[in-house]
């Protein structure tokens, strides 16, 4: 074979095994959202709890509730999270933090403003890579890791 041959049968290859097994959107969607650019000056919120990974917990049938939390020295980011028909409705609360938080998901960005209390809500988010930004005390930059909702 010549190596346009070759070509053409790789690119015939392709287009079957795209029709045949098609990468899910979900994927897609969530690879873009990970390989989206990062502020590197932003300082990484760690992960330090996650209720999904918990063993021996007991949930009421149909609890479909998943609680997250992140922290760095200046800022908390607790996360609530539901999911209603195929959606995500997100609930959070920051300490050390003020003004909007930025829940960024794969192909788009929710800007919810953070109350006096700290509160913040974002509904009707797709499921998939999730993150969400603010902005501490002292004007840091914070991000959450990215985490499948």
């Amino acid at each position: 074979m010549t190596e346009d041959q070759d070509e053409e049968l790789l690119t015939a290859l392709r287009e079957a095994a795209a029709q045949a097994d098609p990468v899910p959107d979900l994927v897609l969607r969530s690879a873009r959202a990970a390989l989206s650019t990062r502020d590197v000056d932003a300082e990484l919120a760690e992960l330090t709890l996650d209720s999904s990974q918990l063993a021996g917990v007991v949930r009421a049938e149909g609890d479909d509730v998943r609680l997250l939390s992140f922290e760095t020295p200046q800022v908390s980011i607790e996360l609530q999270v539901e999911y209603v028909h195929g959606r995500v409705a997100l609930r959070g609360l920051v300490a050390g933090a003020s003004g909007e938080a930025v829940v960024e998901v794969a192909g788009g960005r929710h800007t919810c403003p953070i109350d006096e209390e700290g509160w913040f809500t974002a509904t009707g988010l797709p499921r998939g890579a999730t993150r969400v930004r603010v902005t501490a005390a002292d004007g840091t930059a914070v991000t959450t890791s990215w985490a499948s909702l």
